[in-house]
């Protein structure tokens, strides 16, 4: 019993002691496992501590670069191009440039072309690489508004590819008032990259650009090309960025495309390539890129909202005062000196206005023919198309690149003998710029009282 009795102490003591033992080790492995734990994880703190440090200084070194492209690159960029449109109107200019035989005159203006194209190929290069950051970190903002899909888009877009190509260029737009809410700069770069990218492939045939509304009631812009097509293998990354080029010779930056897929996006549209089109081109079946805008079709407010709109008084544009003007007739002496006949052609960038003022001249003069222009390269291509009476010219129009101010359309306009009489408008006192341009007369926006369309049209002839 004695003995039993030793060795059920010796077990329970031996017992106790393995216990014990193995409760320090488990407080040791225990220590030294949350020691490690907190090492791991104050490691992995610094190193993202250190990637958001890194990622913010990448992110400033961006901005300061973009800053950089868009201060010190840009504005001489845009300084060059605006000195190269005023010498390109002195050397079109019979009276101010005189030369002693058309060779050196063909001469001139070819490398006049040409520095053009450089200065256009390098201004658009700087855009891309700017919108492609700001449009993936989310910095661009999009403003949505009643947008004319014709005259504020298509038309504008087609007016600078006729001075970039001699490839026949096509705008279809059904129905031809077609209105839809989007950012209109931005829809417009969206347009003229895909359609500048088909001027690089397309040797015969079209550039079309094409509107419509699809079944589901929203707005459908396609930009449709009879280029070589795009190879089947390139396709699945067509919309990378810095994507290899999309033909054989190399041509391009690699970045229009992702900045076009990114400005979608931010709008709310779907862009795609459509896989089953075909141009009707032996040789060439092209390609068609479709932008979806997921937008139904607007109404344009009556003249009684847009003043409602404006606070009761129209002075958020230069066509402001052309359109407050032409709102209220009332004095019916002045009516009647207007002429029966008058063919008009409105330049400003804002839809609304343009259509106020084209609803309020057909009101009081409904057979005179009134024409818009959102733009100074397409109010040009208006003007060697048709002879207008009386045009009316807004200075500043936003575009998505450096295109014409209103008095350097005048002065290309006079400079091809256009004879029009032309009214310039704008917020700002420019009177003494637009007549020295050669503008007939001008009106500031904003500071005219509201009267009728005979005194506007008879004070802008006289």
């Amino acid at each position: 019993v004695v003995s039993w009795k030793k060795a059920d102490s010796s077990f329970v003591l031996f017992g106790g002691f393995a216990m014990l033992f193995a409760t320090m080790i488990l407080a040791i492995w225990f220590h030294t496992h949350m020691v490690r734990v907190a090492k791991l994880n104050q490691l992995r703190s610094e190193a993202e501590a250190e990637k958001s440090k890194h990622a913010r200084m990448q992110v400033a070194k961006e901005r300061h670069m973009n800053e950089f492209i868009s201060h010190e690159v840009r504005n001489p960029l845009s300084s060059a191009i605006s000195a190269l449109s005023f010498v390109s109107a002195t050397v079109n200019d019979p009276t101010e440039c005189k030369f002693e035989n058309e060779s050196t005159k063909t001469t001139l203006k070819y490398d006049l072309n040409v520095m053009d194209a450089s200065l256009q190929f390098i201004n658009e290069l700087l855009r891309n690489m700017l919108d492609i950051h700001r449009s993936a970190s989310k910095q661009i903002e999009i403003d949505l508004k009643p947008g004319d899909v014709l005259r504020d888009i298509l038309d504008p877009v087609a007016s600078i590819l006729f001075m970039r190509t001699s490839v026949k260029v096509q705008v279809e737009c059904n129905p031809r008032d077609l209105v839809v809410k989007t950012d209109r700069m931005r829809l417009k770069q969206i347009v003229l990259n895909l359609a500048a990218n088909a001027t690089k492939f397309v040797v015969k045939g079209f550039i079309r650009l094409r509107a419509c509304v699809v079944d589901d009631g929203t707005v459908e812009i396609n930009v449709e090309d009879s280029g070589p097509g795009i190879p089947l293998e390139k396709r699945h990354r067509l919309f990378a960025k810095f994507q290899e080029s999309l033909d054989s010779l190399n041509q391009g930056t690699g970045i229009g495309l992702a900045v076009c897929k990114n400005l979608s996006e931010l709008m709310g549209a779907d862009i795609w390539l459509d896989e089953n089109f075909d141009s009707g081109i032996e040789g060439c079946p092209g390609a068609r890129f479709v932008i979806r805008l997921n937008q139904p079709v607007e109404e344009l407010p009556q003249e009684e909202e847009v003043t409602l709109l404006n606070g009761g008084e129209m002075n958020g544009g230069a066509a402001a005062a052309a359109a407050a003007a032409v709102a209220e007739s009332s004095a019916e002496e002045e009516m009647d000196m207007l002429p029966e006949s008058l063919k008009i052609l409105f330049v400003d960038d804002d839809t609304v206005l343009r259509k106020m003022f084209c609803r309020s001249i057909k009101r009081v003069a409904p057979q005179w023919n009134v024409q818009e222009a959102s733009n100074g390269e397409t109010a040009l291509r208006l003007v060697e198309e048709q002879k207008f009476d009386l045009i009316f010219m807004d200075q500043y129009m936003a575009s998505i690149e450096k295109q014409l101010l209103g008095t350097e359309t005048v002065l290309a306009m006079r400079s091809r003998g256009v004879d029009s009489i032309i009214c310039g408008l704008s917020a700002n006192d420019m009177e003494a710029q637009f007549l020295e341009a050669g503008a007939n007369a001008f009106m500031v926006s904003g500071s005219i009282p509201w009267f009728d369309a005979g005194w506007l049209v008879v004070s802008s002839c006289v």
